[in-house]
């Protein structure tokens, strides 16, 4: 009676030589084609200008504080996504995100762009330890970019006494900012732009209310 012996284990180690070469040509093709379908991660943006690095200290312990409150925006754009609206629809760039939540950003740029403006007053977004002389509320309706290559911005913006937590003015502006290209880089800085517009619209208002009377 003969007996089978079965594969020697020559032909057993070259079988798993084999299948080792076909999983790892496997993953190596599935590795390749989530590169091909998802490609680079998106870029990060932030709003507004890179402030001038000038070395040394400003005393502010004596100047007026004027405090910009948490912009408030629509949910729907309150997020991370960088996005073009179109038809009502809203497009998501699938290059370019924000850095920040857009309520974020848009607050800290619009403080930075009025404490240019305000050399006299100690602009900040966040809470003085002292009562602020003035506070400004910003309610965002409509930011962003559209298919015709502009951005509009309509904000109403409240000038609000730090004291007696009166109202001093309440405008509605609205803005329409050129995109000058495309792509995100350009969509980006028209928006910057934009709060660089509405800062110019509120600071004469806090000026003149950061005067002294005489």
């Amino acid at each position: 009676m003969t007996l089978n012996a079965g594969p020697s284990r020559v032909e057993q180690h070259s079988r798993v030589r084999r299948l080792v070469r076909a999983v790892l040509t496997a993953l190596t093709g599935l590795a390749l084609g989530a590169c091909a379908v998802t490609g680079p991660p998106p870029a990060e943006y932030v709003l507004g200008s890179m402030p001038a690095s000038r070395p040394g200290t400003l005393i502010q312990t004596k100047q007026p504080a004027v405090l910009v409150e948490r912009v408030r925006l629509p949910d729907y754009l309150d997020s991370t996504d960088l996005v073009v609206r179109k038809a009502g629809e809203l497009l998501p760039s699938a290059t370019g995100r924000w850095a920040e939540r857009l309520s974020v950003g848009f607050t800290r740029s619009l403080a930075e762009s009025l404490a240019t403006r305000l050399p006299q007053a100690f602009v900040t977004a966040v809470a003085p330890i002292e009562h602020p002389k003035l506070l400004l509320a910003v309610e965002v309706s409509h930011f962003g970019a559209y298919p015709d290559h502009q951005v509009t911005l309509v904000a109403r913006w409240t000038v609000i006494d730090g004291n007696s937590r009166g109202i001093l003015l309440t405008q509605q502006t609205t803005l329409l900012e050129p995109v000058n290209g495309s792509g995100d880089p350009f969509v980006v800085a028209a928006m910057s732009r934009a709060i660089d517009d509405l800062s110019s619209q509120i600071s004469p208002t806090l000026a003149a209310d950061l005067t002294p009377a005489l």
